[in-house]
């Protein structure tokens, strides 16, 4: 039961609430009226408002600052043409700096002289005295050549190619150095357009003395082709001799190193470093020259194969020691399908893993066309790998799937094939397909299975013999194999005549199952 004091207070209380709003029965707060609905709606609008004026300067800011980056690469593409016609400019001041040189050293050579006459004295046989009779003529030989260029080279001749050497190393001899003067001061002068394109000096021995001779003559004298072969070279001199020809020779394209022994690291992976930055060198042997038991060869002579930036046609590295533990530089390189047309790595180290290697990545090249192995500790095993790359007569398909371009050079891989399954004669690698298909049909042919092999390899699947459908198709390839041959002349003995092997295939091979489904 409520007190009166208590009945009065609630009393009171209701009163001040009148009229001002307040609680209602249902307990819901009268005071939020309409307006303060709107105000609330007014002011989260204005927020939305400013939120979108914000978002509205984020995009025009995006906008502008994309802007700002288009431009930015413009002017880097702009940076980037720019660098490289400065490039180009650099080269061509190098070479007229060389050329300069050349030019000024042609000159200090013409002002000593108002009249030319070789001068190198001749040398009396008697100065050979107890060496054999070969080497003299040898040695006699080469002076006379010396002479003979020389003279051609100062009446202006132009020279497709300067060639010394013989059978035997010539060594060298202070009274020979008159002689190689004559010859560089001639080469020096030597102003024809096309310059050298090629100089092979083989078994001649080149000490310091004849290359510091040599190496300033040889500057920019458009060099196509350089060989050195077996020039018993001082320790380093003949690489940085070497190093100078072709940083100096823009239009080097053959550079041939054999029977010269590096025996240092840096100093081998220098030259190859010359030889991957030439511009225009694309055929590289180098032969017997880095046997040195503590050399990685291979680490040496890997950058070859590495970065994909040349286009090689020829690379030579035959006895080298080249020991690859594993790595597959070169099978990817062979892989990847280069212009490569000549690999010769015979005399090395190579495995029968490398083998099969080589063997799988050449299912997939078209363009190597010699392939020289020999001589490497090569197995049955990575021969047969290296055999089934060229011709797997396993299956039509696995012929079908063989390389048909590259040529083996190898003992025991052949196995008594004919030329073609090897990749030789006078056809090309489609007519090397089709002959391959049909001299397995010939061989099957001879022991009667082509039969037995079609079923097998025409299989049926899920009830259904699809090889029906292929049928004709296999017929007609009977004759195609055949004909498909460059001249009727070579044609090979091996290949029996389509008639033979079609009546084999008519008589035994889905003859009933096609004449049923004849309608």
């Amino acid at each position: 039961m409520s007190s009166p004091d208590s009945t009065k207070k609630r009393r009171v209380a209701a009163g001040n609430n009148g009229g001002g709003g307040g609680v209602d029965n249902n307990g819901v707060d009268d005071g939020i009226t309409m307006s303060t609905i709107l105000a609330k709606l007014n002011d989260m609008q204005n927020e939305m408002n400013g939120m979108k004026n914000e978002l509205d300067k984020c995009i025009s800011s995006r906008d502008s600052v994309q802007e700002e980056m288009d431009g930015m690469q413009t002017r880097l593409s702009h940076m980037d043409e720019l660098e490289k016609k400065c490039d180009r400019l650099e080269k061509r001041c190098t070479n007229l700096d060389i050329r300069c040189e050349s030019l000024q050293r042609s000159v200090q050579i013409l002002g000593k002289v108002s009249k030319w006459e070789y001068s190198a004295p001749p040398i009396p046989l008697s100065h050979w005295r107890g060496f054999d009779e070969g080497y003299i003529e040898e040695m006699t030989s080469l002076l006379s050549n010396i002479k003979s260029y020389t003279c051609r080279l100062r009446k202006g001749e132009a020279l497709e190619a300067i060639y010394f050497g013989g059978e035997d190393l010539l060594q060298h001899d202070d009274i020979l150095l008159p002689h190689w003067k004559e010859l560089t001061n001639a080469l020096q002068i030597h102003q024809y357009a096309d310059g050298i394109p090629e100089l092979s000096i083989t078994n001649v021995q080149l000490t310091s003395q004849v290359l510091d001779l040599l190496t300033p003559a040889l500057k920019g004298k458009h060099l196509m082709e350089l060989i050195l072969d077996n020039n018993d070279f001082e320790v380093d001199k003949g690489t940085k001799f070497t190093t100078e020809c072709i940083k100096h020779n823009n239009e080097l394209q053959h550079f041939d190193w054999i029977n010269n022994q590096i025996v240092d690291t840096k100093e081998a992976s220098d030259l190859v470093k010359a030889i991957i930055n030439h511009p225009s060198i694309t055929q590289v042997r180098l032969e017997n020259c880095l046997r040195n038991g503590d050399m990685n060869s291979y680490e040496v002579l890997r950058p070859i194969f590495a970065g994909g930036t040349k286009n090689w046609i020829r690379i030579d590295l035959e006895s080298n020691n080249i020991q690859t533990k594993g790595d597959t530089a070169i099978p990817d390189y062979i892989a990847s399908n280069p212009s490569l047309k000549n690999l010769f790595l015979a005399g090395n180290k190579l495995n029968d893993n490398d083998a099969t290697l080589i063997a799988s990545a050449l299912k997939g090249n078209t363009n190597l066309e010699r392939l020289r192995l020999d001589l490497n500790d090569l197995t049955d095993i990575g021969k047969d790998a290296l055999s089934k790359a060229v011709y797997d007569p396993t299956s039509l398909n696995s012929v079908s799937g063989c390389n048909h371009t590259c040529n083996f050079e190898l003992d025991g891989i052949d196995k008594g094939w004919p030329p073609f399954c090897n990749n030789t004669g006078p056809s090309n690698p489609r007519s090397r397909r089709s002959m391959k298909i049909h001299y397995v049909l010939s061989l099957r042919h001879r022991e009667g299975s082509n039969v037995k092999y079609l079923n097998a390899e025409f299989d049926i699947e899920d009830g259904e013999d699809d090889s029906l459908k292929l049928a004709p198709n296999v017929l007609e390839s009977v004759h195609k194999y055949y004909q498909y041959h460059d001249i009727d002349q070579f044609r090979p003995k091996e290949l029996l005549s389509p008639l033979s092997i079609m009546y084999e295939v008519l008589r035994g091979w889905k003859m009933p199952e096609l004449y049923e489904k004849r309608s």
